[in-house]
Order: structure tokens, then C-alpha cells, then sequence
């Protein structure tokens, strides 16, 4: 049988890091649960810049989840104890 028309898109929301590296999904639905799964043994961020709509801390080789803005959009993301890690997390 065919699932509801209003259920959440199949992909899961999941970024992983690895090798101190940001591996995003194309784009996120807005409010969607966020897997992080850290595969570094450092511990990483994934710490939206600017308005700081997120700040989520992941220990090495941990996993995590966290809310997605409800907000569509690009947000910028950074770690903040790498600062040379950069990616962008799109919501929409």
C-alpha cells in the first residue's frame, strides 16, 4: 500500500563528518530531525553562523540528532573548534 501524500520525504536527514569534513544532504525539510554522525576522533560542532539558529556539539565517533530550522533557507555552518571546517546546510 502507498504511504500518506503528507509524509516526510524517504531520504533520511543525515551529515556526516569525516576525515574533519562536512557530508550534507542537497537540502533538508524545514523542522526535519538531523542525524549528525561524527566519524573523526575529534570532537566537531555544527554551529550555524550569523544568527546562530543551531549549535550542536558532537564527540568523537558520536551521533546526534537535532531539529531542523523551520526556516527555508542556506545556512551557513562551521565547527567551532575547527574553524576551517565550512559547509552549507540548505533548508527548503
Amino acid at each position: 500500500m502507498s504511504g500518506s501524500a503528507d509524509a516526510a520525504p524517504a531520504e533520511e536527514a543525515v551529515i556526516t563528518i569525516a576525515d574533519f569534513e562536512y557530508q550534507m544532504p542537497e537540502s533538508i525539510a524545514p523542522g526535519a530531525e538531523v542525524t549528525i554522525i561524527n566519524e573523526d576522533s575529534a570532537p566537531h560542532t555544527v554551529t550555524a553562523g550569523g544568527d546562530g539558529e543551531f549549535d550542536v556539539e558532537v564527540g568523537a565517533g558520536e551521533t546526534v540528532s537535532f531539529t531542523a530550522p523551520e526556516e527555508a533557507g542556506e545556512y551557513e555552518v562551521i565547527c567551532t573548534y575547527h574553524p576551517e571546517m565550512s559547509g552549507t546546510l540548505v533548508i527548503g
